[in-house]
């Protein structure tokens, strides 16, 4: 997760060139909510919880909304330490895509 939100915010961070920067970009676009997906459902059966059929298809969609919802019905307050580290990778990657894109600032 924290890999494919890197390389989402250093090419937006980098001015978004095109080329293999854009479709790594693009790819990584696309596999941030397989993992979502992937990860909750590992943690469903670590848990023994049933999913609904087709759960892995409303994550990949809806995931700021879904995945929020899973971990409060399966921890309930607790779940704000496992929002919390996810704010936490995404605030990790985000900053090092911005000192990324000041350094290439400062060299070009």
């Amino acid at each position: 997760m924290f890999y494919c939100l890197l390389i989402i915010y250093l090419h937006q961070g980098l001015g978004a060139p095109m080329g293999r920067a854009g479709a790594a970009a693009a790819l990584a676009t696309l596999f941030f909510p397989s993992c979502m997906a992937m990860w909750v459902f590992a943690d469903a059966r670590r848990r023994q919880q049933p999913l609904p059929f087709d759960f892995g298809t409303f994550i990949y969609f809806l995931w700021p909304v879904v995945v929020p919802a899973y971990l409060f019905r399966t921890r309930g307050l607790r779940a704000f330490v496992a929002v919390g580290w996810f704010l936490l990778l995404w605030f990790t990657a985000v900053l090092c895509a911005v000192i990324a894109a000041v350094i290439e600032g400062t060299e070009g």
